[in-house]
Formats: structure tokens, sequence, C-alpha cells
């Protein structure tokens, strides 16, 4: 019998909960990259170091992406994403105890689990909620609350910086602590809650066809074609955005507060973007949303870094950023459409590998070409890497 789809199925308390946890789980993991100022001048680094110093904890997510995936389909969404906020909490604490590089780097590459651990978990407990015709907008509001933590790592950072930067770590475990608890009291059968509607027969046909396979025998072509699309486009937005605070500080002669302070408030966009861009792209269709935000998304960026001053600069960012977050629910609507609903955890998390594993290396690539060419030289290679992206969006992937 066919759900309703009606608007209970999308605002209810299990897609909040979601969205507000999204948000938790980013707030310490986006303070790292506003810091590379700070620990280039506390440390004595140079750009490669800290290439490498971003690279470490990302490689760590390689190597748990596929387990926390299997994971978020093995055990229930509940026992996951408390595990990842425990986490959150010790590594916290760690980095706020590190007095070296090399403790600092360990102690957020155990930080990046908790990143990892979330996402698989929480992505299919939300697809699971909804019918597959509202799956795009229920994606968008709970991808608004990872923005909303992008936005409050920073800001809290250039309010937080007089009193040491380890203090915004500290500061973030206290929000964690009622989150936990409202996690660990959320019913464990909530995560086998799932509207069926029109549309949905296509995934149920799937699940349907294959539910002895393996744990990878499921990954079709087009999940492959589409993780190999999800590899280029995030290359070049690692080549942008690795060094991004750097950029602002050493060639646009910003403050470090000031530089967090415009990172942390471009990505408030993302928590209007979002939600708009699960509305249009259920309405227009995936794919086709997907080319027209992440085309001019492409084309911002360009002229951002074109721009002769700073407030064109910030301008055409924070347009840049603004498409980037209204095609995040697009990206995620199609991995959930290519993977059976029993393997949804799964097939979110091979959706953050290709960002993982390029992650892990374009840094310390960037980094050693900034040191040898300066930090100008990224950005049109990465600008270059998205245009490559879009053709192969365009003319490879099929959904």
């Amino acid at each position: 019998m066919k759900a309703p789809d009606s608007p209970r199925s999308i605002f209810g308390f299990g897609v909040l909960l979601m969205s507000i946890t999204h948000g938790i789980i980013h707030v310490s993991n986006s303070i790292f990259p506003i810091l590379l100022p700070v620990l280039q001048d506390e440390f004595n680094l140079t750009y490669s170091q800290l290439g490498l110093m971003v690279s470490v904890p990302t490689l760590f997510r390689v190597v748990a992406s596929i387990p926390c995936g299997y994971l978020a389909d093995r055990f229930t969404a509940k026992r996951i994403i408390a595990l990842s906020f425990m986490i959150q909490i010790a590594s916290s604490l760690m980095v706020a105890w590190s007095r070296n590089p090399w403790m600092l780097v360990l102690s957020m590459s155990l930080l990046s689990l908790t990143f990892t651990m979330y996402h698989p978990a929480s992505l299919s407990y939300t697809t699971k909620l909804v019918s597959r015709s509202n799956r795009a907008k229920a994606i968008g509001l709970q991808t608004a609350g990872g923005p909303l933590g992008m936005a409050l790592g920073p800001l809290s950072l250039s309010f937080l910086l007089p009193f040491g930067w380890r203090t915004a770590y500290l500061f973030w475990i206290i929000p964690v602590l009622p989150a936990l608890f409202v996690i660990w009291r959320m019913k464990p059968q909530a995560d086998e809650t799932f509207q069926s509607g029109e549309g949905d027969s296509q995934d149920l046909v799937r699940e349907v066809e294959s539910p002895k396979k393996g744990l990878l025998s499921t990954i079709s072509m087009g999940v492959v074609i589409f993780l190999v699309y999800s590899s280029f486009r995030t290359s070049g937005l690692r080549f942008i955005g690795s060094f991004l605070s750097l950029y602002l500080t050493d060639i646009r002669l910003l403050s470090v507060s000031e530089a967090s302070l415009i990172l942390g408030l471009v990505s408030l966009v993302g928590v209007f973007a979002a939600p708009l861009g699960g509305l249009f792209s259920d309405k227009w269709g995936y794919k086709k949303w997907l080319l027209i935000v992440l085309s001019l998304s492409t084309l911002c960026i360009a002229l951002a870094f074109l721009a002769p001053t700073t407030v064109l600069f910030v301008i055409f960012y924070f347009s840049y950023r603004f498409f980037s977050f209204s095609g995040n629910p697009a990206q995620v609507s199609i991995i959930s459409r290519l993977m059976p609903r029993s393997r949804q955890g799964l097939g979110h998390a091979l959706s953050f590998l290709p960002g993982s594993i390029v992650g892990s290396i374009i840094p310390i690539i960037a980094g050693i070409l900034a040191d040898q060419m300066g930090l100008s030289v990224l950005f049109p290679i990465g600008i270059a890497i998205l245009g490559m992206a879009l053709a192969f969006l365009q003319f490879v992937v099929k959904v």
C-alpha cells in the first residue's frame, strides 16, 4: 500500500536528529584546516610538511571507509553514531593535549575516524526513513546540518583564538554530551523504518534479486563509474581547498581571525543551499541538477581567483560554495539509487572513499608545488580538474 509523501515523512524527528548530529560531527573536523597558518608558525613547518599533516588523517579515512560502511549495514545507526561521538570526545581531548606536530597528526587521525564512521550510518538511516520520491529532499535537510557545523567550527575559533586554539576543541566537547545521550535513547527499531512510496520498486527489486550476495558483489559498473567521477571532482576540490586558509593570510593578507570568519560564514550558505538542492534535484532530476550547479560552481571559483579585490573574491567564493552545497543532495541520492537498500551503508561509505584516497595524496603534491612554485599555482590546476570532472559527468556517468 502506498504511503503518502507527506511533509511529516521528511520533517520527522529522525531526519531532524540526523541533521543536528551531522552539524556536531563536522564542527571539530572543520577547525583543523583553518589552523594551518597558526601551526606553520607554532611548529615552524614548510608547505610540504603541512601537506603531510593534512594527508595523514585523510589516509586514515581510506583504511576505515569500507569497514565503517559494513558496520553501518551490520549494526544499528544508534550504535555506530554513539560510538563515533565517544571517539570524538576522546580525540578532541588528545588534540588539546598535543604539544608536537606528530602527536597532533595522530589525534586528528583519530578524530577523522568519527567523520568516517558517522556518515554512512547517518545517510543510511535517513534514506530508509523516506520514500524514494522524497529522498533528495530528506538528504538536503540532513546535509544542511553539516554546513552549519562547518561554519560554527571556524567562527568559534575566530573568537576563542585569543585563549589558545586548543580551547576550541575543548569547548565543542560540551554539545557532544547531550547529543550522545539523545542518540543512546533512540529506539533501535527506527533503523528498520521505511516509508514506501511511488518509485521505490526499483530499489526493492535490487534487494530481492541479490539478498545473499557478498559485501562487494553488489557494486555495479554504474557505481564504479560514479566513483571515478567523484575522484576527479575531489582532486580539483583538494587542490583548491587544502591551503585556502594560507592563501587568505599569505596572498590576500588577512589575519587568521579574519580568514576564520570568512571560511566560517561561507559554510552557512550550505544551510540554505542543501535543502534547496534537494528540492530541485527531486524535481528536475539528479544528474541534470548536478550538471547545472557544478558548472556554475566551477565558473564562480575561477572568477574568485581572478578577482582583483578581496571583497570580489569573497562574493565569488560564497557563490562557489552555494552552488557546491546545492549539488550535494543529488550526489548522495545518485549513489543511494545505484546501491541496493540493504547495502546503503556500504554505498555511502564508498562514495566517500575516492575523496579520502585523493585527499591523502593531493595535499602532499600541492605542498611540494607550493614550496617550489608558490601557492597561486594550485588554483588553476584545481579549476582545470573540476572542468574535467564536469565533462566526465556529462558524457560518461549514466544515472
